[in-house]
């Protein structure tokens, strides 16, 4: 009983956050995985962390030059309008966070915290801010594709 939940609640957020159509469960400790889009979509079943597969672009070339060699990122907040992310990311600035805005193969403006070249490195990441910043326990790691 207590996975059905914890599945229906993954599926509420990855359709909310990527527009699915179709899920199906897998038999792994990340339980849910996006199908129909060229997009993957995981959440852990012990930490709760969602992560996500894709492409993305740098929206500043010096961002690009900093984190372009890491795979892993950290992302505290996804925004149709680069508006939005760009008052967000001033406001996560303010919180002592030096955050950089991708944007994604779906058209959202991502904004990432922090780029790690090892997984677990940003898993590690998204649990401690998860910790600090209670407000912020819907952050999730993007995997570049």
């Amino acid at each position: 009983m207590k996975r059905t939940v914890i599945l229906i609640m993954a599926g509420f957020m990855i359709m909310a956050g990527c527009r699915s159509k179709r899920m199906t469960e897998v038999d792994s400790p990340r339980s849910v995985m996006e199908q129909e889009t060229d997009i993957s979509v995981e959440v852990d079943s012990e930490t709760k962390i969602r992560a996500v597969e894709e492409r993305f672009t740098f929206t500043r070339e010096e961002d690009e030059s900093a984190h372009d060699a890491r795979e892993f990122f950290v992302i505290i907040g996804s925004f149709r309008e680069k508006a939005n992310a760009d008052r967000y990311t001033a406001e996560m600035r303010l919180k002592g966070f030096n955050p950089v805005i991708l944007l994604s193969e779906t058209g959202f403006h991502r904004v990432s915290v922090d780029s790690y070249l090892l997984e677990a490195d940003a898993r590690r990441r998204i649990l401690q801010i998860r910790s600090d910043f209670p407000e912020h326990e819907d952050t999730w790691l993007l995997i570049r594709k």
